[in-house]
């Protein structure tokens, strides 16, 4: 101690000064404890947070490595998958061209057996027809294949009216034929003929020009 200090008065104001910062260090000062629990948090949350983005990022960067090996896959597969279409498309247009060719076959031997069987049939069923596209007409002219006439009298007759019937047996027409006139109008049913246009059809028919779809 100096004999300045020994005679100097004392500063209050710095002591109650120095008595506030060290009330306030007390204040503040932490146990062991919660030092370590604070420090525990902490390094809690930086690991959190440190995972998070690591997450983020590694997803980011698998995402954009999936993209780019879905985009390389399909560039290589390309040429593969055009020519498994084209090649599909040329086996359709062959296996339609053998359909169509069976179909044309089967059909020129089974009509006119179809025809033979079934033409009195038709014809029958197109008189019943007739007659009734005919009711309330006075008079009715149907011609039919010879000896066919009794069908057109049985059935062409239209019922519950009074009407002209003529009944013509055309040696003309074919054996599936059927032509009529009335009134407000007439009428040409021929088997025949539909069956002609469908072995038309099949034997002028094309198959589709083969696709060959591009993916790139």
């Amino acid at each position: 101690m100096t004999v300045k200090s020994i005679l100097s008065l004392p500063d209050f104001d710095e002591e109650d000064r120095e008595e506030a910062v060290l009330a306030e260090i007390r204040e503040e000062s932490f146990t062991r404890e919660e030092l370590d629990a604070a420090i525990k948090a902490a390094v809690e949350q930086a690991t959190a947070q440190a995972r998070d983005e690591g997450y983020k990022a590694g997803e980011a960067a698998m995402l954009e490595n999936a993209e780019m090996r879905r985009t390389q896959m399909i560039e290589t597969l390309a040429p593969t998958i055009d020519k498994l279409l084209e090649d599909h498309g040329t086996y359709c247009a062959a296996l339609e061209r053998e359909m169509t060719s069976f179909m044309r076959d089967f059909c020129e031997k089974l009509f006119p057996d179809f025809v033979a069987v079934f033409g009195r049939d038709r014809i029958a069923a197109e008189l019943v027809h007739i007659s009734r596209r005919a009711l309330g007409s006075p008079w009715l002219e149907v011609r039919v294949p010879a000896g066919y006439g009794f069908l057109a009298q049985e059935f062409a007759r239209p019922s519950g009216t009074e009407v002209d019937l003529k009944v013509v047996e055309d040696p003309k027409l074919n054996p599936a034929a059927v032509q009529a006139s009335w009134e407000s109008g007439r009428s040409e049913y021929n088997f025949d003929n539909m069956c002609g246009d469908i072995l038309l059809l099949l034997r002028t028919s094309k198959p589709d020009p083969k696709s060959s779809g591009k993916l790139l």
